[in-house]
């Protein structure tokens, strides 16, 4: 396989997983989704919405876009030794730029921030960057058994047993007070939530997150660059439709009765854990073999250009969202004020423009603004 045809399908799959992100981060964006009893917001329409996207979206594809994260650092590596440079001063600078703009965006726009998460543990997968790929995926899938065995099935039992319908609070204040200050609340206010919010979020990453909720899949992209994963698929495009389609099916059997009964912690504890990467898996196979159908590649093919672009459509997502439902102290204010399918349709339309706009702007610059000033940073020129 030529290298523009996996460039081709990497930035394809970066840009898919970008649009499933979003629709996953339009719930915390649009109404205190992860601190609401969710029956008592959502009905009709609603409901429906909830029910598939949990199924479909949540937890499925910060997976994927950890992978290609993984898959990444892989290819810097290979180009440190083709070109004969030192690959850890320029990745931990490439890295220290991603955790310092994580900071800004979390504190100062958007506490669900992910730059951080990938940041550190970017930092700690490089460590290991010199492994074979046999050691890494044994790793890799150590690191997840542990997290499901351990931590995972326990939770949920737990959870089950000591109040799987309540609701947890976040925020450290009341969900009356939180909606007031994102619709009214001044810059400083949102702030102030923001600050607590992610800093909760930094102690989780570095006390379990890093370990267990990024760093298989980090490794796992790793080994799918050195093994060339793309290659064997393109090779091996049936048995990866077999192991594609069942790792979608146990996938989506896991989070079933979570998107029946979606207000059940205990259940969601296993859909996110389990359920969302089983799927994300078969989402990555599939989407690799489609890529090699000319009847799907003129339609894959348009999420190339923001997947090209992904810092930057990351963070214009951010800001744009933060501007349409609150948190700058300035805006739209209408967060908690719309049904859920008009967010949804918001959402839609804000990643088609952004889709048409990667296009047209590729077409005169080579990189995002963002991603410009990211490979400034690491390498010095």
């Amino acid at each position: 396989m030529t290298t523009s045809k996996r460039v081709f399908e990497l930035d394809a799959l970066r840009g898919l997983s970008l649009f499933g992100i979003l629709l996953m981060n339009i719930l915390p964006f649009s109404f205190p989704y992860d601190e609401s009893f969710l029956p008592d917001k959502v009905d009709g329409v609603d409901e429906l919405i909830i029910r598939i996207v949990t199924t479909l979206i949540i937890s499925s594809f910060y997976p994927i876009f950890t992978f290609l994260f993984g898959y990444g650092l892989a290819i810097m590596f290979d180009h440190s030794v083709q070109r004969d440079y030192g690959y850890y001063p320029v990745i931990f600078r490439r890295l220290t730029f991603l955790l310092a703009l994580g900071l800004i965006h979390g504190y100062f726009i958007f506490s669900g921030d992910i730059l951080v998460d990938y940041a550190i543990t970017g930092m700690i997968a490089v460590l290991l960057i010199k492994k074979r790929p046999k050691a890494l995926f044994i790793t890799a899938i150590v690191l997840f058994t542990v997290k499901i065995v351990l931590i995972a099935i326990p939770k949920s039992l737990f959870t089950w047993l000591n109040g799987r319908y309540d609701t947890a609070n976040f925020t450290g204040t009341s969900i009356s007070k939180f909606i007031n200050t994102k619709q009214h609340g001044s810059y400083m206010s949102n702030i102030a939530l923001n600050t607590y919010e992610k800093t909760m979020h930094i102690l989780d990453l570095v006390t379990f997150g890093a370990f267990f909720e990024f760093l298989p899949y980090v490794l796992l992209g790793m080994v799918a660059q050195k093994v060339n994963l793309i290659d064997y698929i393109r090779n091996n495009q049936r048995k990866a439709m077999k192991w594609g389609c069942t790792f979608l099916i146990i996938g989506y059997l896991v989070k079933l009765p979570y998107a029946i009964d979606y207000a059940n912690q205990a259940l969601s504890t296993l859909s996110t854990m389990l359920g969302g990467p089983l799927v994300a898996t078969g989402y990555v196979l599939l989407f690799i073999i489609l890529c090699q159908k000319s009847n799907f590649v003129r339609f894959i093919s348009m999420f190339k250009y923001p997947g090209k672009l992904s810092l930057t459509i990351y963070l214009t997502q951010s800001i744009i969202f933060t501007l349409i439902y609150g948190g700058l102290g300035f805006g739209f204010g209408l967060y908690d004020r719309l049904a859920l399918y008009q967010s949804y349709m918001i959402a839609i339309v804000i990643f088609i423009l952004q889709m048409i706009l990667s296009y047209y702007y590729l077409k005169k610059f080579k990189k995002g603004p963002f991603e410009w000033i990211w490979r400034k940073f690491t390498y010095l020129k």
